[in-house]
């Protein structure tokens, strides 16, 4: 697999543009089996504090979560994080919500009890206060994603790039958008950090 490694400036609009490929299916480790809590703890580096004030919103496979202690990830899961969404639909999609009786029919339950936990792979996508608050912190971890994601960040805010190393090769933000243009479906694993 490629690998990508950027460095940004640590400025509003830096921050801004690359938090925003959270917002879209991007691939992280998970260990399949563990809990959702501890993959937000010990795999996305979530504060419990954090998780419990602001992470109120958990969809797995679509089907929104209640209990983060008991909830497992399966094989190849989609998992969506997001604050409290407007209106009643948001209240009742929300974990733990006064009236998520009403979606009882499509709360995500554990189908198959779990005998081992094994390392792998889960789509992950940031919603609303979620993404801005956590997206760097994701992405400095490291994310896997289509080469063609990083196009229009690249062009929106070259200048956010301080320095970019491709597979231990440093480039230009020039020769990045290019080799991206050049070959959009390569998959790259992506680091970004912050200058402080």
């Amino acid at each position: 697999m490629t690998h990508l490694t950027l460095t940004i400036d640590n400025t509003d609009q830096a921050r801004a543009t690359w938090q925003y490929l959270t917002q879209s299916s991007s691939e992280v480790a998970a260990d399949i089996g563990d809990t959702i809590l501890n993959f937000l703890t010990n795999r996305l580096g979530m504060e419990e504090e954090y998780i419990d004030s602001q992470v109120k919103t958990i969809f797995i496979d679509g089907k929104p979560v209640d209990d983060i202690t008991t909830a497992t990830i399966p094989e190849n899961a989609r998992i969506a994080l997001g604050a409290i969404a407007p209106g009643a639909a948001g209240m009742t999609m929300c974990r733990n919500s006064p009236i998520s009786s009403l979606r009882s029919g499509i709360t995500y339950t554990n189908t198959e009890p779990v005998t081992t936990i094994t390392e792998g792979v889960v789509t992950l996508l940031l919603f609303n206060a979620v993404m801005k608050d956590m997206g760097l912190q994701i992405l400095e971890k490291g994310v896997t994603i289509p080469a063609a994601k990083l196009e229009q960040a690249t062009k929106d805010a070259p200048d956010s790039i301080l320095s970019a190393t491709l597979d231990e090769t440093s480039i230009t933000p020039e020769e990045l958008l290019h080799w991206v243009q050049k070959n959009p479906q390569t998959k790259i694993h992506l680091r970004v950090t912050s200058t402080s």
